[in-house]
């Protein structure tokens, strides 16, 4: 690689709108990566309804424009700086040399800067993962912000390796990539799965990733599907990206003592909350985004090491590939959320 300026090109917008209407396809001049640094040539990049939310203002708000997008992303090493650098020191599993494949380690990523949604990037080596040898890039490319959102909820939510065997875990709209990943992280683990989804036509699929999945569509459906799955017992853990629509019907049908982890918000996050009900059934509410683990060292190291150790358990679903130069609209896709598993931008189509 030339200690010259290259050229790369990104994904960007000047201001808040649908991905279709302001996101460009822009030339971005890298330098040479300097200490704790690597260029890295992307070939796949996995997409997360974050990055839809991101480009309407609906995450969290921009700091500057133009903003790039997107945080996971496999690629090839193609220059690298010296060791050093700010920040933690890389993951010890990393491989960090050219030429090695590495994943993106979201919430490491400059969002507004860098992103992932480009061609060639320069990150830091601390934000850079190994990526199972028996994985596809794509597959690479859906599997971190899966292992660091869902395997750090489940960890809050108090069910992990040791724990999750005779626990009831409810994931609701169970068809995101998240979703997949938890579902198959937890039944390794040995815990009772329980799924829902809107759509009818996804609870077959569902089926074979929980041990129930019904369709819940509003509070009360959600709570009759509990009722019945749970012989009126209800859950000991919920993972809900739901928000809003869902919360006072998962205070109602949770066990004594329960965890409900929260991790977005679809519906808003405006509710009638039954605090009596969260008294009386001695109920932990919760929130949860992938910064806690990396604000703890110690937690983060556990739970990447759960993403090699259970890699052949949680092999992300793949819903399609399109191609990198096709972002606005494949967000735009991601957004109607017709799809179960990942979506991924190809780098290469």
């Amino acid at each position: 690689m030339s200690e010259q300026t290259i050229t790369s090109h990104a994904w960007q917008f000047d201001g808040y709108g649908r991905p279709d209407e302001v996101l460009n396809w822009r030339p971005q001049s890298l330098s040479p990566p300097g200490p704790g640094q690597a260029l890295v040539r992307l070939h796949a990049i996995g997409m997360n309804r974050s990055e839809f939310n991101y480009v309407q203002g609906r995450y969290q708000p921009a700091r500057a424009f133009p903003s790039c997008i997107g945080q996971e992303a496999v690629g090839e090493i193609v220059a690298q700086g010296t060791p050093g650098g700010d920040g933690p020191a890389p993951w010890s599993k990393s491989p960090l040399e050219v030429g090695a494949r590495v994943a993106l380690l979201p919430g490491r990523i400059d969002l507004c800067s860098t992103g992932a949604y480009r061609d060639v990037g320069c990150y830091p080596q601390n934000a850079l993962l190994p990526v199972p040898e028996d994985y596809s890039d794509a597959e690479g490319a859906a599997l971190w912000m899966g292992v660091l959102t869902m395997g750090g909820a489940l960890e809050l939510a108090g069910i992990t390796p040791e724990t999750a065997r005779g626990k009831t875990l409810l994931v609701t709209a169970a068809s995101s990539s998240m979703g997949v990943v938890v579902l198959k992280l937890a039944r390794a683990w040995g815990a009772t799965t329980l799924a829902t989804s809107r759509s009818a036509a996804k609870i077959s699929m569902l089926s074979t990733l929980a041990d129930q999945a019904f369709v819940a569509h509003d509070g009360d459906s959600l709570a009759a599907g509990i009722a019945e799955a749970t012989g009126g017992a209800g859950f000991d853990a919920a993972l809900d990206p739901v928000g809003a629509a869902f919360y006072p019907a998962l205070v109602s049908s949770a066990a004594i003592g329960a965890s409900i982890v929260s991790y977005e918000l679809i519906t808003g996050q405006d509710t009638p909350l039954p605090i009596a009900k969260v008294m009386i059934k001695d109920l932990a509410l919760r929130g949860y985004t992938i910064y806690r683990p990396l604000r703890q060292p110690a937690l983060l190291e556990r739970i990447l090491g759960w993403g090699l150790k259970y890699a052949a358990d949680i092999r992300p679903i793949i819903a399609g590939t399109r191609a990198l130069s096709d972002a606005p609209a494949a967000l735009e896709e991601l957004g109607r959320a017709e799809h179960l598993g990942k979506l991924i931008l190809d780098c290469n189509k």
